[in-house]
């Protein structure tokens, strides 16, 4: 298949490009965001996977999301910014563990005697660029990583230009020092050098690019092409994102986490009041102790809250979700909305049960979980309804729950 890019096509816009496949399968359209977006996403998985061949494979995981997301895309305008979380994903997802072990993503801090090259910051750059706020990130994306002009970068942003530099300027300080606390030790004008040299242009080979079109458009008909592994991948990626939108809405919407162990959140979060419910009465004496024990509790939870930290699966949620205020009083849990919850502080460890009755059909329900209560700090770990409740307070990777950490604000 030959990509072939029209004046009339290479002339639309990210959300006309992305409209026309989504509502009409126009593969000249997809065609055009691939090579419009190709360098970008294969620079990061070049860079994530060390120039492994593995890359080509990220690089066509990250399109196939795109052809299946491509109606659903929330903000077009930074369909850049968007293709680079992705990609980011997708070269993590395909990394092989011998290449793990060999070049790990650690937090070990690069030799401290020398000034910090090339090669000290690249395993590590797009990892702490992915962990910038949504905004910093857009912003930093579009105009270091993709070339594009502030004018047309606010204007895409839709924000005031005063605002795009005030944003990438926060972006670059925030990630020079993320990379001093791994320590990578750069200046302000190092961390520009270090930007320059990863938005230097990754030609996309034609051969990768008209494959990517072909496998991306017959993915999105529902067949993999015959890449397997790479549409193993990419449903991985999609799978992950649907449980992200659920507790992003739950944030949102409910307040309530959604599938992925959003529970968790969508009980502390979801604004949740902390009721509990009387037992039947052949359990009465059961439900008094556990009424007292919960008493005693409820009175140690009331308060204002802080989210100071949140992993799903494993691995650091989204920033968005680390800093979010949560109330709870003497019955109800509040982040925007407001959901019911019981707790047993008599098992070992206490759990907690969130009932979300608010909110898109597919985020009611009963998120069950556990929690420990130390001062001052509240650990809540919950899975989504339907799966099963935590055992510990640690997060693991492959699991679909959410552990947050919350520290009381004091007045």
């Amino acid at each position: 298949m030959e990509v072939i890019s029209t004046p009339a096509v290479a002339s639309r816009t990210d959300r006309e490009l992305l409209r026309a496949f989504a509502e009409q399968a126009d593969e000249s359209a997809f065609a055009e965001l691939v090579e419009r977006h190709g360098p970008l996403v294969l620079g990061v998985c070049r860079r994530v996977l060390a120039d492994h061949p593995d890359a080509d494979d990220a690089f066509q995981a990250t399109f196939l999301v795109l052809a299946k997301k491509a109606g659903s895309v929330r903000r077009p305008e930074r369909l850049g910014n968007w293709l680079y979380g992705v990609a980011l994903r997708c070269a993590r997802r395909v990394r092989p563990a011998r290449r793990e072990r060999e070049q790990p993503m650690s937090d070990l801090p690069a030799p401290a005697s020398r000034d910090a090259d090339w090669s000290d910051v690249r395993p590590v750059l797009d990892e702490e660029i992915g962990r910038l706020p949504e905004k910093l990130r857009a912003a930093l994306v579009m105009c270091e990583l993709q070339g594009v002009d502030r004018p047309a970068a606010a204007s895409r942003l839709q924000i005031p230009e005063g605002t795009l530099s005030s944003r990438l300027s926060r972006a670059k300080d925030a990630l020079r020092r993320r990379l001093v606390k791994r320590g990578i030790m750069l200046s302000a004008a190092g961390v520009a050098l270090v930007l320059g040299q990863a938005a230097a242009t990754a030609a996309v080979p034609p051969a990768l690019t008209a494959a990517a079109v072909l496998a991306s458009v017959g993915y999105a008909a529902g067949t993999a092409g015959g890449l397997v592994t790479t549409a193993a991948i990419a449903t991985k990626e999609i799978q992950a994102m649907f449980v992200k939108k659920l507790i992003v809405g739950a944030l949102v919407g409910v307040g309530a986490i959604g599938v992925v162990g959003a529970g968790v959140i969508g009980s502390v979060l979801s604004g949740g009041p902390a009721v509990v419910r009387a037992g039947t009465d052949d359990k009465a004496k059961d439900t008094q102790a556990k009424d007292n024990q919960a008493k005693e509790d409820k009175e140690g939870l009331k308060g204002d809250w802080k989210i100071t930290s949140a992993k799903q699966g494993g691995r650091d949620a989204d920033d968005n979700i680390v800093g979010q205020p949560v109330t709870i009083d003497a019955d109800k849990l509040k982040f925007k909305h407001e959901a019911t919850y019981t707790i047993d502080a008599t098992q070992k460890p206490k759990t907690i049960d969130v009932e979300v009755k608010d909110g898109p059909e597919r985020e009611q329900g009963t998120w069950k979980g556990v929690y420990e209560l130390d001062g001052d700090k509240l650990t809540i770990h919950i899975g989504p309804p339907g799966v099963d409740r935590p055992t510990t307070l640690e997060s693991k990777e492959g699991t679909m729950t959410m552990l947050i950490v919350m520290e009381r604000v004091k007045k």
